[in-house]
């Protein structure tokens, strides 16, 4: 997609692509190369002014801070989403769009809401989840509901408000079921069982546990695995249970083991991705160099045209076959076409220097025409009159010759006509 809306010069499809790309390198652990692509995004987005390519990408450079624990820059980039969603929210006419704007905020107030939970600002992570939530359950959104009652229950659980925690981790089952969002689903459970491991109910600390293992387990989430082996070893330890303690310990090494293997195929995909970049890289820099030929021998040909116009013009000029008219007429014409390919040529280097602003190019270009009308007029007016004076005499000189040929053979004529009469 991105070598194909480079080829075409489709911007707005090469900023989707180059965010799929970030989204990609994200899923790969590769967070340098996510940022760079979210940036390189973030550019053409905000070069074609589309706001809601620049809120995603806002969104995904915050999310990358975040999974690198850099949570305060996370938020400067969430806050600059949050202010694009609802500014073009309430400017947005059409349905469809208001509702892209709307999912966008709820998204957008569920990052700001975990980060202050991360930062364990409860107040500020209370507040922007609570709003996340009432905005996902006004467009029905369940993915973002279970998400955002996942992240309320961490919060009173960490307040100690265990009453609380249970209800909004209940509450969130649901929704991540139909939304099929195994992740915040296993994270729920757990977020059961430390509850009841605070009111030291252990049978329901087990029950919870385990329920979040199998759902790791069954989707294939090997960081959730290795979190309830962990929780459930340690767990089994406290309540001196050593047999179950080292078979929770087996599942989680196994898993940190995993962990660490998937770390290396990561790795070895991103490196791999890495080149299939620098391919599309290579692609667009020669095409590029291709067009820049092509330019270059147009605009070889079109010098080339138009010297020979201009010689076969004085060619024709110097013929008794042209009239003054015609003269005239090819003098403006040949003046026009070395003008306009002046303009044609300077125009490249004008954008480049002037960054394609309008108001300045426009300064500039009236600079230059007041320059070259003026001796576009005078050069007209010089050689149109030269040419023409000059096809005169030409006209003039055979004009002579032909009467000068003409007279001996008229007297001839006369004197024999003379001779018959006589």
């Amino acid at each position: 997609a991105l070598t194909l809306a480079r080829r075409i010069g489709f911007e707005k499809g090469e900023a989707v692509s180059l965010n799929r790309i970030g989204n990609a390198y994200d899923i790969l652990g590769n967070y340098p190369g996510a940022m760079a692509a979210f940036l390189q995004a973030l550019a053409l987005n905000e070069k074609i002014n589309n706001p809601d390519g620049i809120r995603r990408n806002y969104n995904n450079i915050g999310l990358s801070y975040f999974r690198q624990e850099d949570y305060r820059q996370a938020l400067f980039y969430y806050y600059q989403a949050k202010d694009l969603a609802e500014k073009h929210y309430l400017n947005a006419t059409d349905s469809a769009e208001k509702y892209e704007n709307k999912k966008g905020l709820c998204v957008t107030l569920n990052n700001i809401g975990e980060t202050y939970y991360r930062l364990k600002i409860y107040d500020s992570a209370k507040i922007y989840t609570e709003q996340s939530s009432a905005v996902a359950e006004q467009i029905n959104y369940p993915r973002i509901l279970g998400g955002t009652l996942t992240v309320l229950g961490h919060i009173h659980s960490e307040k100690g408000q265990n009453t609380l925690a249970l209800e909004y981790f209940r509450l969130s089952i649901p929704y991540l079921e139909k939304a099929e969002n195994y992740v915040r689903l296993s994270e729920a459970f757990m977020g059961i069982a430390k509850v009841f491991e605070k009111d030291k109910l252990s049978d329901s600390v087990l029950f919870y546990a385990k329920w979040s293992l199998l759902k790791a387990k069954e989707t294939g989430f090997t960081r959730q695995v290795r979190d309830a082996g962990r929780f459930l070893t340690s767990y089994y330890r406290t309540i001196k249970n050593p047999d179950s303690a080292f078979f929770y310990l087996d599942i989680t090494k196994i898993a940190n083991d995993s962990l660490f293997s998937l770390e290396k195929s990561r790795q070895l995909q991103s490196l791999a991705f890495d080149e299939k970049l620098r391919q599309v890289d290579i692609a667009a820099a020669e095409l590029k160099d291709m067009k820049k030929r092509n330019h270059n021998l147009q605009y070889a040909a079109i010098a080339l045209g138009l010297l020979t116009f201009i010689i076969l013009f004085l060619l024709l000029s110097h013929s008794v076959i042209a009239n003054q008219k015609l003269i005239r007429f090819l003098g403006v014409i040949a003046l026009l076409i070395v003008f306009e390919f002046i303009n044609l040529f300077i125009h490249p280097y004008l954008s480049h220097a002037t960054n394609d602003l309008p108001l300045i190019m426009l300064l500039v270009m009236v600079c230059i025409a007041a320059l070259l009308v003026p001796l576009h007029h005078r050069l007209e007016k010089w050689i149109s009159h030269r040419l023409v004076e000059k096809n005169k005499k030409i006209r003039l000189e055979a004009a002579k010759k032909t009467i000068a040929k003409l007279e001996p053979a008229s007297a001839k004529a006369f004197a024999d006509k003379g001779e018959q009469t006589n």
